[in-house]
Formats: structure tokens, sequence, C-alpha cells
């Protein structure tokens, strides 16, 4: 797999598209949130109702799991602490939820990626956001937006 500075380079010199395309086919992402979501729980071997539990969601962890609801940003954030992803995990879910990943220039990310690289839990990052009078991580469980699909549903 090629990573992501190449493959650029070698799309700008490119001129035939089709051939980029077909050539490097296996290096483009094609999961879904959920189905990355449910790879995650695997390798960390962590259950939904643990993950659940640490996320404060309840039974919507179910509906997430199987791309029945599209989870916000920050319901993501707080489903990686849960499982104890790591940084550039935690970033790709984002970008497949067509999301911003954490950005360290902005004030509320950086407490979030402190907390992250420090093994913080959700509450220890929520006290963090509370003492500096920034927006708390909150699990919503409404979402109205559309699922990502992968090209296999297509």
């Amino acid at each position: 797999m090629a990573n992501t500075s190449a493959l650029l380079s070698e799309l700008i010199d490119k001129d035939d598209l089709k051939a980029f395309i077909e050539k490097h086919q296996s290096d483009f992402i094609n999961i879904t949130p959920a189905e990355y979501l449910n790879t995650l729980a695997k390798k960390y071997e962590i259950s939904m109702a643990e993950i659940s539990r640490a996320a404060n969601l309840g039974d919507y962890i179910y509906k997430i799991f199987r791309g029945e609801r599209n989870p916000s940003r920050d319901v993501l954030i707080c489903i990686c602490l849960a499982i104890n992803t790591s940084l550039d995990e935690l970033q790709l879910l984002l970008r497949l939820a067509q999301f911003y990943t954490l950005d360290v220039k902005n004030e509320r990310d950086a407490v979030i990626l402190h907390g992250l690289q420090n093994n913080k839990s959700l509450l220890e990052i929520n006290a963090m956001l509370y003492e500096l009078k920034l927006e708390l991580l909150i699990a919503e469980r409404d979402c109205s937006r559309p699922s990502p699909k992968s090209k296999k549903d297509v």
C-alpha cells in the first residue's frame, strides 16, 4: 500500500487518470465508518457493551455499529476513547465519516488530542474541557446525516 504523499505525487505526474485509478484500486479506502468501527472493536477485543458503557451511549451503539445511525463527530471520538484506539485510527474514522480530523490548532481539539495521547478517559478529558470552559464531549444520539456507503454497496 502506497503512502498518501507518494500517491499524490504520482497522481499529479500522471497523464492517464484511468490508468492511475486501476493501478491503485487496492490503495483506495472503501470501507464505511460502521465497518471500520467493527474492525477496531475486534482488533482491541472489546465488546459493544463495554464500548457503550465507557462512551455512555446505551443501545445507540448497536445502531451505529450496524450502520443504521450516523453518529456525530463527538460520538465517534467518544467511541474511539472507549476502545482506546490510536490517534491515526481515530483520524481515519473521522475522515471515513466525512468529518474534520482533530486539529492541534483548534483549542478544543488540542485538549482532546492531549487526552488521547496521554491515555485519559472520556471523563478526564471532559473535566479538562470543563476547566477550560470549552464544549464537553457529549454523545449526541440523534443524527440525520446519510450513511457513507462503501463501493461494495454501490
